[in-house]
């Protein structure tokens, strides 16, 4: 169950399976932006503020199972 793991492993996670499909994550305010890349430009995916979260909807956006 991801809540139970420390949440720097969470944000490690969740940043390494978005660069493996495609995709960055980006820290600002305290609030983690996810972005995936395409041929013309960098598409915003969604907005996360804790790292439960971005884990969860990182998943949720690049297909991991």
């Amino acid at each position: 169950m991801p809540a139970a793991r420390n949440p720097i492993q969470l944000i490690k996670e969740a940043k390494q399976i978005a660069v493996d499909h495609g995709g960055f994550v980006i820290e600002k305010n305290g609030a983690y932006l996810i972005y995936r890349k395409t041929p013309l430009r960098n598409v915003y995916e969604g907005l996360c503020k804790s790292p439960q979260a971005l884990h969860r909807r990182v998943r949720r956006v690049f297909n991991f199972v």
